[in-house]
Formats: C-alpha cells, sequence, structure tokens
C-alpha cells in the first residue's frame, strides 16, 4: 500500500516498479520517464509488445494507481534492441480534483521511424514543446507544460486512417486486381485461398474433438480435410482447458461471466447439429474471417515486421475478396458452374454450400451463397470500423477485467 501512495503521489520510481511487476508475466520491459504532468512509458519485448493487450493493462494500472500529479501517459512499443517505435499511444487522465473517478482514455498515433516520431511530437501532442534531447534510437524526452484545468477527461474519440495506412490499403488493392487478372499469378496465389479453406475445416473439427488433417486434393483439384470420429479424450481436455481458465478469471468476475456464458454456447453447439455446421462452413467462413484480419492488419500496422507488410496484408485481404465474390457470381449465374458444383468432388462429396442448403438449412443454394456474398461485404467494414473505434473496444475489455 505505501507503494500505491508513493505512485499516487507522482512518485517515478514507484510508478515504475509497480508497472514492471504488472508487466513481468508478459515479459516486458518498462522503462519511464517522468516530466511534469506528462509520463512517457517504453514497453520493450521480443516480439514487439501487442498493443491491444498493452494498453488494457497500463489503463488498468493507472485507474489503480490514480496518479494525482498526472494528466497524460504516452506509451511507446518496440522490439528489444529495435531502433524504431513500432506504435504510441497515448492515455488522458481525470484532473486531480476528481481522483476518484479517474478513467483514462485512450488516443492513438501511429510512428514508423524515429525521425517521424520527432517531428510528430513536436507539432501534434498538446504536452509536448521543443525536444530537449536526440540520440538515434533511444525514447526522446521533452519539456512540457501543464495543461488547463477545463482539458478534463476526454470521451472516447473515433481514431482515423493514417496516410501510409491508405497507402497500404490503396497499394494492396492495385496489386490484388493485378493479381486477379493475371491468369499464371492468380493460379499462384489460389494456394493461399486453398489452404485457408482447409484449415478453417480443420481448426472447427479439432474444436469440436475430431481430429482432422487439411490436405491438397490432387484428384480433384483444391483441398479436403479429413475428418475422424469425435474423441472423449480430446473433448475432456477441451473442458478442462474451459474450466481452468475460467478458474483463473475469477478475480475478474465480469470476464468470468463471459466465459461461462462462452462455454455454455460451445456445449449448446456440441450437443447439436450446430457443431457440425459450423465445421462445413467455416471453409468458407476462414476466408470471411482472412478478409477482416488482412484487412485490419493493413489499416492498423499491428504485426508489421518490415514496411512492405501491410501491402502485403491488403493484397491477401483483397485478393481473398475478389475470389469469393467471383466465386459466388459464377454459383448464382453461370449455369455450367453451377452444375460442376452440384455434382460434388467425383460425384462422391458434395461441397460444403450444398450440404448447408440441403441437409440442415432445407434453403435454395441461392440463399445460402446470398449469406457468403453478405459476410465477404462486410468483413472490410468491419476492419475500419474496429480501427476507427478501437478505443471503445478497450474500454471495454477494461471494463470486463475490472
Amino acid at each position: 500500500m505505501e507503494l500505491v501512495q508513493l505512485a499516487k503521489q507522482g512518485d517515478g520510481r514507484a510508478i515504475a516498479t509497480l508497472l514492471n511487476r504488472a508487466f513481468e508475466k508478459q515479459a516486458t520491459a518498462v522503462k519511464v520517464n517522468l516530466r511534469g504532468n506528462c509520463l512517457q512509458v517504453l514497453l520493450e519485448a521480443t516480439p514487439t509488445p501487442e498493443p491491444l493487450a498493452a494498453m488494457t493493462l497500463m489503463q488498468q494500472v493507472m485507474s489503480h494507481i490514480q496518479p494525482e500529479s498526472l494528466e497524460r501517459v504516452e506509451v511507446y512499443g518496440r522490439e528489444t534492441g529495435a531502433k524504431m517505435f513500432s506504435w504510441q499511444k497515448e492515455i488522458r487522465l481525470q484532473q486531480p480534483q476528481q481522483p476518484s473517478s479517474i478513467q483514462p482514455t485512450l488516443q492513438d498515433r501511429e510512428l514508423t521511424k524515429q525521425g517521424d516520431f520527432e517531428q510528430n511530437e513536436s507539432q501534434t501532442s498538446p504536452c509536448l514543446q521543443q525536444p530537449s534531447a536526440t540520440k538515434k534510437g533511444k525514447l526522446v524526452f521533452y519539456s512540457t507544460r501543464r495543461q488547463s484545468p477545463s482539458r478534463s477527461l476526454t470521451k472516447h474519440q473515433p481514431q482515423a486512417v493514417t496516410v501510409e495506412g491508405w497507402g497500404a490499403v490503396l497499394t494492396g488493392l492495385g496489386l490484388a486486381v493485378i493479381l486477379f487478372i493475371l491468369s499464371p499469378l492468380k493460379l499462384l496465389f489460389r494456394g493461399f485461398l486453398v489452404m485457408v479453406h482447409e484449415v478453417g475445416h480443420a481448426l472447427t473439427h479439432w474444436l469440436f474433438g475430431r481430429p482432422a488433417i487439411p490436405m491438397i486434393d490432387f484428384a480433384f483439384g483444391g483441398g479436403i480435410t479429413l475428418s475422424f470420429e469425435q474423441s472423449w479424450l480430446i473433448l475432456g481436455l477441451i473442458y478442462l482447458a474451459i474450466a481452468y481458465s475460467i478458474w483463473l478469471c475469477r478475480v475478474y468476475p465480469r470476464l468470468q461471466g463471459v466465459l461461462v456464458g462462452l462455454a455454455g454456447l460451445y456445449s449448446f453447439c456440441l450437443l447439436t447439429d450446430w457443431n457440425l455446421i459450423l465445421s462445413t462452413f467455416m471453409g468458407h467462413g476462414m476466408e470471411v474471417l482472412a478478409i477482416f484480419i488482412c484487412l485490419y492488419l493493413s489499416i492498423s500496422g499491428y504485426f508489421r515486421r518490415m514496411d512492405g507488410d501491410r501491402t502485403i496484408y491488403a493484397m491477401l485481404g483483397f485478393f481473398t475478396l475478389f475470389s469469393d465474390l467471383q466465386f459466388s457470381w459464377q454459383l448464382l449465374y453461370d449455369l455450367d458452374f453451377q452444375s460442376w458444383y452440384d455434382e460434388g468432388k467425383g460425384g462422391i462429396i458434395d461441397n460444403d454450400l450444398v450440404i448447408l442448403a440441403s441437409e440442415y438449412f432445407n434453403a435454395d443454394l441461392a440463399t445460402i451463397v446470398g449469406c457468403l456474398i453478405a459476410g465477404c461485404i462486410t468483413a472490410p467494414i468491419l476492419a475500419f470500423l474496429l480501427y476507427r473505434y478501437e478505443s471503445w473496444l478497450r474500454s471495454a475489455i477494461g471494463k470486463l477485467l475490472a
């Protein structure tokens, strides 16, 4: 308690000690620098600390400490030994006259190079002025000025996609169009779609206790997933993992409630046909998920190891989107393609959408295809909205961990 009291009073060493304890399990080194009402925190780990998890934990620590003299916390993340920051984010704290209601809020600015950091911060940060020191590869600290008391806790603010983000998305879009038009390159990247599709089937089978192996189908083309009988041993291990996760979250009752709800939903699917429906659907479902993940990583810049990664993410996302939309259009309007798809593989194994339409939903194939199209179109929109309103998500996660 004495350490918390010191941190509450703005003691830099006490704050550093508490942060290092909090990030110890993540194997993340924490360095702090206190400049007036601004606390600058550098997080270093291998690989680079994941921004969402790091800022959620940082938000919890700040809410617990409630430092009286701080108004802002600027957090920088990078890989251990790297000479550039991977990301920078900001927490605004409540003014000290209302310590009981401190609720940190987050803002996000992306940085790529040390030089960009020095230029952007001196121009945009209301807490920072001209740099007092510059040393390549290390965190640069600035002199500060206190904000006006009227600048208290701010509401969540949508974050805009950076110029670099839009550049990566548009460049990836152009590359995806080229790949889609040129047949040899299109055939090459079809392997990516086959891998994503079959891994989706296999993972879902394993989730419901059926060992499965994704494979390339050399006989009829594409891929195929071999699944086996449900194993009670695998199901037992899954339920043990669920029970252990719920037990670990005993100090977070809200999160524990969510896990209990998910465990109930999992049990419902396991005891009904929904586990088979999901295992059949998740081939195409994983493709839709790949669209969402790839475009989100391109927009946000997360998990970027080199400068071109964001463009590659966008290219793969848009290529998957175009391929799924073409596949859906052919199923709706190309009679020859419809006949080929209805026949199945070798006239023996029905294709996924045919199984969903005829065996589970008793619906027209066009209805199932329409749902796939809706998912493909929604995925890029959700990727953009998730990035834009990321601070709301962090806040929700923080409440679950409260």
